[in-house]
């Protein structure tokens, strides 16, 4: 019997406050709801189980819990809670396949059904839908950032879209001349079309150069300088470009770590043919300041004051942009490369006030900073490594470094950045070697079975170069990625360690509170983002990688091992996700709900880490998002088990 067009209607209604529905047609919704059956199912009735046969039918439910769970060997890796709103066995369905989970019905359960065919219908026609069954952790992470985005930018002042494309702020076609006009004629047309750079380009409409208002006052204001030659000889060669379909985040990052206030915009086609020039006064109205003027006070801090002043405006500069929809690997990214210039800068102002050895040395970033994974709120954890000159006593320069780094470390305090209490800083002399000290120390942690050693290879062998002579770090990693991959017992203690940190989900898949003293409350860093963390870091060990931050290594890993299509992306996702939430709650963490201790005791804000979230203070879409992530880093860990047989 055809279901009425008033029950219809309340069937699209009910399926419009869930995600795929509530980015679907009016006309496939009511398609969908036309096709669809309610059924009941008891509490403790199988809903679905493996068969042998390929799932033929469609789960939404409707009211009520379900349980999915896999066979004995992996109960606990694939156990899954499924409540009102969410569908299964979409990937069965999808893959032609059977089932791998038995679905039981926790409590009374109403599931709207689907036929195959006409799920296979609804994916051919809607795009939405074939999206979110394809993609389904992407599409919901959209939503996710859609509202955190809505919810932050209530409480801070954004006038700026980061996110958009560069296409969107071109507000003309670009000035251009070629490379054999004269740099007279170029200067009469910046005057009258009242602009302040004009581009030089090819026949093929490609940029060959640029040419701007600092070039005339570094290259042309000069006595005697002949007007008559060509633009060719005082343009900036090669300007930095990017195609029309990248962000604004992308262009602005791109002006602060290169120093340039030009980006050339380009085709997406990759013929490389000029759109239009985006300035930086085109990008930034961020609060008061940008993240261009930021960066420029950081690298033009003439004193202490002015440098601890200019790293005050990191964290500003970041909340604005979260509260824009910028994503957590762009933040992070960004606020590293920040801080990266605020320690180049309080080594440059420190290292006047000393003598340094005359011998080759770099300064080392180690943890989130060697990584680029910082967030809003991290310590210092670094180190140093020197070659030292012949003749002349190693420990004598050791001792020279060690005053320099203390002083660096002081001011970094002063910027914001806590002094390590673990004391991984350069300052210590654990920490202050020559190149072949540090290959001994790496000698030694591969070779010891002190949890000690763990905890520092852990450490250090995130290590990067931030200051200095990049190639002494470079020989340390190119020394080091043979030599750890043929370590099989240290590399085994790794994997133990990596599957340590288990994520908290109970037996049934549903989020438990990971904190004794506040109950219903999980720390991001400790269960969320470690557990990535320490299994990228033994699997790129294991592979040979040599990349450092947690994202590349996955990615790296994924082509030199067997990882179904799309698994290690919905990895990498979760992973991001993570650190979305521990962002959002740094920022809305002065004005979240008072937190209780287990006696029901109010607790003071300043004593809980903003790596700390409620769970019932997240919302469904983000609990639901939160489990997936776990989820994902338990099959992870569950890799690893598989290979090291840990």
């Amino acid at each position: 019997m055809q279901p009425s067009p008033s029950l219809i209607s309340a069937v699209a209604d009910e399926l419009r406050v869930h995600a795929p529905f509530d980015a679907m047609s009016v006309e496939h919704l009511r398609w969908l709801a036309e096709r669809m059956s309610l059924r009941y199912f008891a509490k403790g009735a199988t809903l679905l189980s493996p068969t042998g046969e390929s799932a033929s039918t469609l789960f939404l439910i409707q009211r009520g819990e379900v349980h999915g769970s896999g066979s004995h060997e992996n109960r606990d890796e694939r156990a899954v809670v499924l409540t009102v709103g969410e569908m299964f066995p979409i990937g069965a369905l999808i893959g032609c396949r059977p089932t791998v989970l038995t679905f039981v019905a926790t409590t009374d359960v109403f599931c709207y059904t689907l036929p195959l065919a006409d799920f296979e219908q609804l994916m051919d026609v809607s795009a939405p839908f074939r999206h979110f069954a394809t993609r389904r952790l992407s599409h919901l992470l959209d939503q996710s950032r859609k509202a955190a985005q809505s919810a932050i930018a209530t409480t801070l002042s954004d006038t700026s879209r980061l996110s958009r494309p560069l296409r969107e702020v071109i507000r003309r076609a670009p000035i251009s001349v070629a490379d054999g006009t004269s740099v007279e004629a170029v200067l009469k047309l910046m005057r009258e079309e009242r602009i302040g750079s004009v581009l030089i380009v090819d026949d093929a409409n490609r940029a060959r150069g640029i040419f701007t208002e600092r070039d005339v006052l570094t290259r042309v204001a000069v006595r005697d300088f002949d007007q008559s030659q060509s633009i060719s000889l005082v343009m900036t060669r090669n300007p930095i470009t990017l195609p029309q379909t990248a962000t604004l985040f992308d262009a602005a990052r791109l002006m602060m770590e290169r120093q340039f206030r030009h980006v050339v915009v380009t085709e997406a086609s990759g013929d490389g043919a000029v759109m239009g020039v985006v300035s930086e006064r085109d990008l930034f109205s961020l609060q008061q300041r940008s993240v261009g003027s930021v960066a420029k006070a950081v690298h033009r801090a003439a004193t202490r004051e002015a440098l601890v002043l200019a790293a005050l405006e990191v964290r500003n500069v970041a909340e604005s942009l979260i509260a824009q929809g910028v994503s957590a690997e762009q933040v992070t990214g960004l606020v590293t490369t920040l801080n990266d210039a605020i320690l180049t800068r309080t080594i440059e102002l420190v290292s006047g006030s000393f003598t340094l050895p005359s011998c080759e040395w770099c300064w080392l970033g180690l943890g989130s900073e060697g990584r680029m994974e910082q967030t809003l709120a991290t310590d210092q954890d670094n180190a140093i490594v020197f070659e030292p000159l012949d003749g002349e006593a190693v420990q004598a320069q050791r001792e020279q470094f060690l005053a320099f780094a203390a002083e660096v470390n002081r001011l970094l305090a002063e910027c914001g950045f806590p002094l390590c209490k673990g004391g991984v800083m350069a300052s210590n002399p654990k920490w202050c070697l020559t190149a072949a000290e540090w290959q001994s120390r790496f000698s030694d942690w591969m070779r010891d079975k002190n949890p000690e050693s763990l905890l520092f290879a852990s450490i250090f062998f995130d290590f990067r170069p931030l200051y200095g002579i990049n190639k002494l770090a470079d020989r340390l990693r190119t020394w080091l990625t043979p030599v750890v991959a043929k370590e099989s017992l240290f590399l085994h203690l790794m994997a133990m360690n990596a599957v340590s940190s288990r994520p908290p989900l109970s037996l049934l898949g549903g989020l438990v509170g990971s904190e004794s003293g506040t109950p219903g409350m999980i720390d991001l860093k400790r269960f969320g983002v470690r557990p990535f963390v320490d299994a990228a870091r033994t699997l790129a060990l294991q592979h040979s990688v040599p990349q450092v931050s947690t994202v590349e290594r996955l990615r790296a890993v994924a082509t030199r091992s067997k990882f179904a299509s799309g698994e290690m992306e919905a990895v990498i996702e979760s992973f991001h996700f993570i650190q979305s939430l521990r962002l959002r709650q740094f920022v809305a963490r002065s004005t979240a709900d008072p937190i209780a201790d287990a006696r029901g005791e109010p607790v003071a804000r300043h004593d809980v880490s903003p790596n700390h979230v409620r769970i019932d203070a997240l919302n469904p879409l983000d609990q639901r998002i939160l489990k997936e992530a776990f989820r994902h880093v338990r099959n992870l860990q569950a890799r690893i088990e598989l290979d090291f047989r840990v």
